[in-house]
């Protein structure tokens, strides 16, 4: 029979079990998008955007049809590495796949999957190399990313819009808190400038800004809720001269989820909207991603 003594240290030594257990986080809840990576650790990750449109609004913000459907397949494929002992210092590389449907109205945006439509093209559009480092020792859940990408294939912008026909260099700034322990907050600011690549071009950029608001039910799955607001300023011509300022801006919220598959897998779909802009487009966006961490 079982001593009330031998019992009581094999409570002890199973709650102590569970609690460790419940202790061990989750990649959701140790990676998030501010924390780098230690020395040796690395991470793939492949993010596939769909962007469709039918209408956009002008300069005074109202809705103007196309005529047609415009469906944008953006695949990105990133390679990060921790190369620092402090976990303060990654590397990456970065390559962008484009390809653009144009079509009828009524076509499904799923066509740029398979279809050909009106005009449409895929290619292999920048590739470049990027950095992230957390600038402040004590604050680790804040981090700077910089990227160069450098164009590869011609004609991007033309006969028909695929992809920015630019240099492109890209920086952002990513914070979070933790709330408690359900609820995150992120936020994202970021500086997009394109430089161009011919005469008859002009340099341009954005600032978009994000907000993320996560729940996380259990440690495996994340729910967020975000709104991003993306001004762009470029030279604009009037009658009179030409003025560099702001020129068009684009308001999109949206939601999505994030699930661990496995200890080193996580896929994540999300959903946006663009509820308002100005010399912007008016569609939606459809967002699906992959990523591979090892430790």
């Amino acid at each position: 029979m079982v001593s009330i003594k031998k019992l009581a240290v094999l409570i002890i030594c199973l709650t102590s079990a569970t609690y460790s257990f419940g202790q061990d986080l989750s990649n959701l809840q140790k990676y998030t998008p501010s924390i780098l990576f230690q020395k040796g650790e690395w991470e793939i990750v492949s993010f596939f955007n769909l962007y469709t449109q039918t209408e956009a609004r002008d300069r005074m913000g109202n809705i103007q049809s196309l005529g047609q459907r415009q469906t944008f397949l953006n695949t990105n494929y990133q390679f990060t590495y921790g190369v620092s002992g402090s976990g303060r210092f990654n590397i990456g590389l970065d390559l962008t796949i484009n390809r653009v449907v144009y079509d009828n109205e009524e076509e499904s945006p799923v066509k740029v999957l398979y279809g050909s439509g009106d005009y449409s093209r895929t290619v292999v559009s920048a590739v470049g190399p990027r950095v992230r480092f957390v600038p402040f020792a004590k604050l680790t859940n804040l981090s700077i990313e910089s990227t160069f990408l450098f164009p590869l294939a011609k004609n991007l912008e033309s006969p028909q819009f695929v992809a920015h026909d630019r240099y492109t260099w890209w920086t952002r700034l990513f914070y979070d808190l933790k709330l408690n322990s359900n609820w995150r907050l992120f936020l994202e600011s970021g500086f997009l400038y394109r430089i161009k690549r011919s005469d008859s071009q002009d340099d341009f950029f954005r600032i978009p800004t994000s907000i993320f608001v996560n729940y996380l039910p259990i440690p495996k799955v994340s729910l967020y809720a975000f709104g991003q607001y993306a001004p762009l300023f470029e030279t604009v011509a009037n009658e009179v001269d030409e003025q560099f300022g702001l020129n068009s801006w684009f308001t999109q919220v949206g939601i999505g989820m994030k699930y661990q598959l496995l200890p080193a897998l996580e896929i994540e779909g999300s959903y946006g909207k663009f509820i308002a802009s100005r010399n912007d487009g008016a569609g939606y966006l459809i967002n699906l991603g992959l990523r591979f961490i090892k430790k």
